[in-house]
């Protein structure tokens, strides 16, 4: 825009002139309102105080219109926006191929050869006539291009000190596979000389994992190292170090050995794969899934093997199996086979800034598990409520044991069960949410039976009723409630009702007769038919003197002895004594024993009556 400027300065002699110039003026300005805003509003949007550039610049990719601008403030989100490319611009033609992946891809390659350090030099040779300035000694580089070659000074002595008395290592080296030469140089002396000698093989090679998830590969001598059978690996590597450590090898590592190293880059879209196999009979065959597109590398104890007809091996996508074709020399026990994908010829599509077929939809938008995104790059808007709703979801776990503090409305999948069943915490207990898949398949023996949780409450059981755990527990062994059983299953005396009190068998060895002499010899009692009887007391005194007496089945002593005296005896029987003749009669006796004067012995016997 042109600025303003006073057109023809020598006219404004007459009010005329001026109301021209004035007119001009207005009809400037009002031809730069936009929208009924004034130049100088317009330009508040656009700038700030200090002159600098602030206008509101949106940019947005709209599902259906592409990617859009506006510029300015507007009252409405929808408002004003400008289509600059749209949809399948953005992305790439749909199905129009740009490129081509493949994989995986071998790299990082690295040979070392296996070698040691420097552990001793000898002086073979103490030479004469030097001094300590300008001596050096030197030993060669190793074998290993990849080592450090070591260093090492002299010491001077002798009688005149001009010969060489020591080498010290100063810095043991590392990759020597052969003795290195020790040379011994300057300070004006002559003949001196020095043998070195180096240490075991060191199994440890320096490697740089690119990145640190790297899949590897490892040779010796030409031969791949298997990666893991049983556990076991022939070598391990370590990114945190960036070193590969060979191990369990047989022979063992070995001086001069040849050890050769590549990365591979097993990304998603190749599927990569490795399987390392201990042959554990003889067989011509070995299981590996696999596709028509993926191309395979097949080793038989790290010696790799030829695919064809004529030659070490057939792969059968069909049956997924690799089978050895040389029937006169099969798979034997302990020998190993790795197989590993190296190519996928189902190519991958590259269209646009994506990869068609793997990271868009039909509709060609990214899809969700494929975006990174960084903190606080989701608009608030977007979110604002997500917590919230969240927060009213129910919660649903997948485990074996009981969710620790759940949440009523949460949801439990217990996985324990088979098959696995979906509970819901109604805020006290888990419930099921179909019930009728833990009921147990019935058959018409269960008949008549009830569904019941079994005894360990981890499943339902079909069962007979079974009102015993109906008797709440406080009326178990009550006076007033319900009689408790004992070891054997039978009801205690002190739990029987009054109704069902113990009788007493008398017995006077003469009646009504106070001058009756008892003698040592066995007394009738009763005798009991139909029934079975527990004894547990008996009451017993004399008139005069004292004796010893015990009871008696069909002659058979029973229970303990007892000794009776003119003082009246009610003795509780510690254990009790069961006389069963339901099958057949049983004769009660008293045996009296060590009688001395003893008259009139009268005896009552309490025994209750457990079965007719």
């Amino acid at each position: 825009m042109a600025r303003l400027r006073q057109q023809h300065p020598q006219n404004y002699v007459n009010s005329g002139n001026i109301h021209t110039d004035f007119e001009n003026v207005i009809r400037y300005l009002n031809a730069a309102e936009l929208g009924d805003k004034t130049v100088s509003e317009l330009l508040r949007v656009l700038f700030n105080e200090e002159g600098v550039f602030q206008g509101p610049v949106q940019m947005r990719v709209d599902t259906s219109e592409g990617l859009q601008y506006r510029v300015g403030q507007y009252a409405n989100d929808s408002e004003g926006w400008y289509s600059l490319v749209d949809i399948a611009s953005l992305r790439g033609p749909a199905g129009q191929s740009v490129g081509n992946v493949e994989g995986p891809f071998f790299f990082n390659r690295k040979d070392a050869i296996i070698g040691s350090t420097v552990t001793a030099i000898t002086v073979s040779a103490a030479g004469s006539g030097y001094v300590a300035s300008g001596l050096s000694v030197t030993l060669s580089a190793p074998n290993d291009p990849l080592g450090v070659q070591a260093t090492a000074t002299a010491s001077l002595g002798g009688t005149d000190g001009d010969q060489i008395a020591s080498v010290t290592i100063v810095n043991a080296g590392s990759g020597y596979s052969t003795i290195p030469t020790v040379t011994i140089t300057g300070g004006n002396g002559t003949n001196g000389a020095a043998t070195a000698a180096v240490g075991t093989p060191n199994s440890v090679i320096p490697y740089t994992f690119e990145p640190a998830t790297d899949e590897i590969v490892v040779y010796r001598n030409g031969v791949l190292l298997y990666d893991s059978i049983s556990g076991s690996s022939q070598y391990t590597k370590s990114a945190s170090t960036n070193t590969i450590t060979l191990t369990n090898l047989s022979p063992a590592v070995a001086l001069n050995d040849k050890v050769s190293i590549y990365s591979i880059r097993a990304q998603a879209v190749t599927n990569y794969r490795r399987a390392d196999e201990l042959i554990a009979q003889t067989q011509q065959s070995i299981a590996f899934i696999h596709t028509t597109d993926e191309k395979l590398l097949v080793f038989r104890n790290g010696i790799l093997q030829q695919e064809g007809g004529s030659a070490d091996y057939l792969a059968s996508s069909a049956v997924g199996t690799i089978t050895f074709l040389d029937t006169s020399n099969p798979l034997t026990e302990n020998e190993i086979v790795s197989v590993i994908t190296v190519e996928n010829q189902s190519l991958k599509t590259v269209a646009g800034m994506m990869f068609e077929d793997e990271y868009t939809n039909d509709d060609g938008f990214i899809l969700y598990n494929k975006l990174v995104v960084a903190n606080d790059q989701i608009p608030q808007n977007k979110v604002s409520a997500l917590s919230t709703s969240l927060a009213g979801k129910a919660n649903l776990t997948a485990q074996q044991g009981t969710p620790s503090s759940p949440l009523t409305g949460d949801l439990w999948l217990d996985i324990n069960l088979s098959p696995a069943i979906l509970k819901f915490y109604d805020g006290t207990q888990w419930l099921e949410t179909s019930p009728e898949s833990s009921l147990p398949t019935f058959v018409q023996t269960n008949a008549g039976e009830y569904v019941r949780v079994n005894g360990t409450g981890t499943a339902l059981e079909y069962g007979d009723i079974d009102f015993s755990a109906l008797v709440p527990k406080t009326y178990m062994g009550a006076a007033n409630g319900v009689a408790t059983l004992d070891t054997g299953g039978k009801m205690p005396v002190n739990q029987l009702p009054e109704t069902f009190s113990t009788q007493s068998i008398p017995f006077f060895s003469v009646w009504e007769d106070s001058a009756a002499n008892i003698g040592n010899k066995t007394y009738f009692v009763s005798r009991i038919w139909k029934q079975t009887i527990r004894i547990d007391g008996i009451a017993y005194k004399l008139n005069s003197g004292t004796c010893t007496m015990q009871l008696s089945v069909d002659g058979t002593p029973v229970g303990n002895s007892f000794a009776v005296t003119t003082a009246l005896q009610n003795d509780n029987l510690a254990t009790v004594i069961e006389i069963d003749a339901t099958v057949a009669s049983k004769r009660i006796e008293l045996v009296v024993t060590n009688n001395s004067s003893g008259q009139t012995l009268e005896v009552a016997i309490a025994a209750a009556t457990v079965n007719v």
